[in-house]
């Protein structure tokens, strides 16, 4: 009998506790969201510069190379189908232009029925897709003339995204020109961890900025001029910049100059039409370009981290770190739900009267003993923002699956499912249940 009264406790607990209100709720026309990218899941992007990039020895850790990635290509169905298990109302995915435009003013049939299909299986699911026209990768021939700094960049950038708009994404409302635009710049033109692999200054940006820029208002501009209708916007890659506690307050004047410079320089000059950013004893830009200003509908953001910052004599001039004792995800990234809400806070300041979509939000964590407390804290921080009137609209977690992370190779796991990337099986982790559920509930 002692056992029958405890079972029934434990079943009515359980019971209770899937029927309570959720103590963090979301607006009812909340659009619940998993992320990817066409050269981390699809496999096969060989006339890409970044398929080039990774048959040097050097560029990718282990030496691996994204070959088949997940095999999504071939896997539409099956991978709609773990859309649908999670309940998600949208889907951020992106056309791969090497694929649909390998030789330029060449485009690829195959390709376009691929893509159509895929929309076709998003949209008997139920799930609003949302496209972004470039993520990190470059056709081989765009590559070759120059990429971003080649006077030609804009408008081969529009002339592809419009092909798409035309002969792909008919109906689509949601668009992202260009993800993380910073990150490819910083990382493509300082760090030379990405094509095009330079090693320059902070001065030598400002070209490729420009192009960036240009090369986004000319797809906004052509797009909409066909459909006015829908809505484009960039994902922007937000990250918060505080300065290591202690003496030197040239610290904290530091964070405030790459605040600026990598948050919110690119984004507001494409709201006034003004490019300016200074970091100090290292380059100033103070800049007007022409038909760039108003050239977003949205603030599409991505969120992480955050970075202590502390001035060198080194170049740059200065280094970041993570707090001591603070808890990291696998790559060693601070895990910092506050600065979620710092950012969102920031954001709508910066941008008012905008809509904001989340665009990605996630942990790299193999063993999956992070991921649900970090979803969790990282919707409260949103959630907290929203109350005091952040218009968030929707909330993207990257990646649906584990998939090839650019320079880091296979190892970081960000997947709600985890891939066994020898048989291309894809596996539900506990997280995924857990997202899922709270989908289903709006909330937790």
């Amino acid at each position: 009998m002692k056992t029958l009264i405890t079972l029934l406790g434990l079943f009515l607990s359980l019971t209770a506790s899937s029927n309570a209100s959720p103590t963090v709720e979301f607006p009812s026309s909340f659009k619940w969201c998993v992320a990817t990218a066409a050269h981390q899941i699809e496999g096969g992007n060989t006339n890409s510069d970044w398929w080039d990039w990774e048959q040097i020895p050097g560029h990718v850790k282990n030496g691996e190379r994204s070959g088949a990635a997940c095999g999504h290509w071939d896997r539409l169905e099956e991978d709609t189908r773990l859309l649908s298990g999670l309940h998600v109302r949208q889907y951020r995915f992106s056309v791969e232009w090497a694929k649909v435009e390998p030789k330029q003013g060449r485009y690829d049939l195959d390709a376009i029925i691929h893509y159509n299909r895929e929309l076709a299986l998003l949209r008997a699911a139920g799930i609003e897709p949302m496209i972004t026209l470039q993520h990190f990768t470059l056709p081989r021939w765009m590559r070759e003339q120059g990429g971003w700094e080649w006077d030609g960049a804009p408008a081969a950038f529009a002339k592809y995204s419009t092909f798409v708009l035309d002969n792909i994404g008919f109906g689509v409302r949601d668009w992202i020109t260009i993800n993380e635009p910073m990150v490819h710049l910083v990382l493509g033109y300082l760090g030379g961890v990405q094509p095009p692999g330079k090693k320059g200054d902070l001065a030598s940006l400002k070209a490729p900025v420009i192009g960036l820029l240009k090369a986004h208002a000319a797809a906004y501009h052509a797009m909409k001029q066909r459909h006015p209708e829908i809505r484009i916007g960039l994902a922007h890659h937000l990250r918060v910049f505080d300065a290591i506690p202690g003496w030197n307050p040239l610290n904290g004047v530091l964070a405030e100059k790459l605040d600026r410079a990598w948050n919110w320089a690119f984004a507001e000059a494409l709201e006034t039409g003004q490019l300016r950013y200074d970091i100090p004893l290292a380059t100033e830009v103070n800049e007007f370009i022409e038909n760039i200003a108003h050239t977003q509908d949205f603030i599409g953001i991505n969120y992480y981290t955050r970075d202590m910052v502390e001035m060198t004599l080194e170049a740059p001039g200065f280094k970041f770190s993570v707090p001591e004792g603070a808890e990291t995800s696998d790559v060693g990234w601070e895990i910092y739900p506050e600065g979620f809400y710092r950012v969102l806070k920031a954001a709508a300041e910066h941008f008012p009267g905008k809509q904001i979509l989340i665009t990605e939000n996630g942990i790299a964590d193999a063993k999956d003993t992070k991921r649900s407390k970090f979803i969790e804290s990282h919707l409260e921080a949103m959630n907290r923002a929203m109350r005091e009137g952040v218009p968030v609209e929707g909330y993207c977690y990257w990646s649906l699956m584990d998939n090839f992370e650019w320079s880091e190779g296979f190892t970081p796991r960000f997947g709600l499912y985890e891939m066994d990337y020898a048989t291309l099986a894809r596996k539900a982790r506990p997280s995924a249940a857990h997202f899922s559920e709270i989908i289903l509930r709006n909330g937790f």
